[in-house]
Order: structure tokens, then C-alpha cells, then sequence
């Protein structure tokens, strides 16, 4: 199976910026990833920005063992860099 990786920001609901990767089937049309980013930052209407960065293979090495079983399970997995949050002017 293969899965794209998508480096993306969105507008939480306190104004903030959240930077999280989505991983996905590879081929998930952008509009998909998008809403998923949208339902992620639990905010009233964030602003979204996806940009397709990797795709790559089941190998241990490229992707992660609980990543892959959440796109199995889910259809997408989120992996949050939270300690990279700033306040949106």
C-alpha cells in the first residue's frame, strides 16, 4: 500500500496556528485532506493549507507502525508538532 504525506497548517480555536503532518492513502483527493486538517483543528471555519510533500511505501523505515495501522483503521493518520503552535496576527 502506498500513502501520501501531507505538511499542513490550519487556524485552531484560539486563533493559533497548528503544524501537523496528515498521512493518507496515496491518490486521497486534496479536498479530503483538507476537511480532515479542518476537523483536526476544531475550529469554527480554520483556514487550511495542505501541501503534498512525500509518498511512499509500507516499509518500516518510511512510515511508522502506528501511522500505517491509523490509515488502515481510519483512512488517515495525524502526526501533531505542537511545540511549533504561534499566535495568528
Amino acid at each position: 500500500m502506498m500513502f501520501d504525506s501531507y505538511d499542513t497548517y490550519a487556524t485552531g480555536p484560539a486563533g493559533e496556528i497548528l503544524h501537523f503532518d496528515i498521512v493518507v492513502a496515496a491518490g486521497t483527493p486534496k479536498p479530503v485532506v483538507e476537511m480532515l486538517a479542518a476537523k483536526y483543528a476544531e475550529s469554527q471555519s480554520p483556514e487550511v493549507e495542505t501541501e503534498l510533500v512525500s509518498r511512499t511505501s509500507t516499509s518500516p523505515t518510511e512510515l511508522a507502525m502506528d501511522q500505517r495501522a491509523a490509515v488502515k483503521q481510519h483512512g488517515f493518520a495525524i502526526a501533531s508538532y505542537s511545540n511549533r503552535r504561534r499566535i495568528a496576527a
